[in-house]
């Protein structure tokens, strides 16, 4: 095996475990808030406000995404791999301060895995230096396009995750604070995370979206830096797309017909997520990673072009549906 795709596979496996075991442990440290068992945060977590794991999770979500990026046939330009390790290191410092506020099996563990993280970065990164890590696709207006909102979709989509996930927390531990995004009966999110619709897979919706709007931050930065992807890449993201844009209809429907509320971080997930569908499904029909007939091949090239009147008709849909069902306009007049 290269030495490159030898260290991207160690990337892989190592923040995966990483994932794996920050993402179960925010599920259990939840938990253990809804049951009473956990009351009050001390050491790392009082600081953040979160259980420390969920830093953890964006971290190793970022590396795994650009580690995947390297086994579909990504070469990225070697700066690219300097602030590689630059995450990387900082991700593991984090993890040390992690054990030194609150030694426990898991802070050892992901410690244990970070280094390892960091290692295989180092390795990668000096493999580059003499690796042919020139940019694999040429840099249109169309892919600046396409890099620079995926960066922004995940940057956007990170606050919005993280600030929910504070919102749930504050619920739990303290059910009479007024939320900050509680602004009036129909414009909130404390109802929205008290639902059963809020934890749909039995725990906080948010923990989702921390490891999940990592993935379009990083394939954007590696989309601006000119790297290219393997096919199946280009398949697997869009169908990880199609799953988040489908979440979001549910939780759209949930809000017009169960709970008709408005949640404003809820809101700003739909927005990035609607236009990033349609972004990233287009460019995979236009381009042949999605096969499709020559004739709808073109179709959909046309179709690239428009897609801001797209995404504004999609938004005037959801408009309508909150209107239609909740007489928006009676709330903010």
């Amino acid at each position: 095996m290269p030495i490159r795709s030898s260290n991207a596979l160690g990337i892989t496996v190592a923040s995966a475990f990483g994932v794996a075991v920050a993402l179960l442990v925010a599920i259990v440290d939840f938990a253990a808030l809804d049951a009473g068992t956990l009351t009050r945060f001390t050491g790392l977590d009082a600081a953040i406000r979160l259980p420390s794991v969920a830093w953890s999770v964006i971290f190793f979500a970022v590396m795994l995404t650009f580690a995947v990026s390297h086994l579909a046939g990504a070469r990225f330009p070697h700066w690219l791999h300097v602030a590689a390790i630059v995450v990387a290191a900082l991700g593991t410092l984090y993890q040390l301060a992690a054990v030194v506020f609150g030694i426990s099996w898991y802070t050892i563990v992901l410690l244990v895995v970070a280094l390892a993280t960091l290692y295989f970065t180092i390795r990668a990164c000096r493999a580059s230096k003499t690796a042919d890590d020139a940019p694999q696709i040429e840099r249109t207006s169309r892919t600046w396009v396409l890099g620079a909102f995926l960066v922004i979709a995940g940057v956007a989509g990170l606050l919005a995750a993280y600030s929910l996930s504070v919102d749930k927390v504050v619920a739990i531990i303290d059910p009479g604070a007024k939320q900050g995004c509680d602004f009036s009966i129909f414009v909130q999110c404390s109802k929205n995370l008290g639902s059963w619709q809020g934890s749909l897979f039995g725990f906080p919706n948010p923990l989702i979206g921390l490891g999940g709007f990592a993935v379009p931050l990083v394939i954007g930065i590696a989309i601006l830096a000119g790297a290219g992807f393997a096919r199946w890449f280009w398949v697997a993201f869009n169908l990880g797309v199609v799953f988040a844009l489908l979440f979001v209809g549910f939780l759209i429907g949930t809000s017009v017909y169960a709970l008709h509320t408005l949640c404003p971080w809820c809101a700003l997930v739909w927005t990035v997520t609607i236009p990033m569908f349609w972004l990233v499904s287009l460019y995979n029909l236009k381009s042949g990673n999605i096969r499709v007939s020559p004739r709808a091949k073109a179709f959909y090239n046309g179709a690239y072009g428009w897609l801001p009147l797209i995404t504004l008709l999609s938004y005037v849909i959801v408009a309508v549906l909150f209107q239609v069902n909740l007489n928006v306009l009676k709330y903010l007049t």
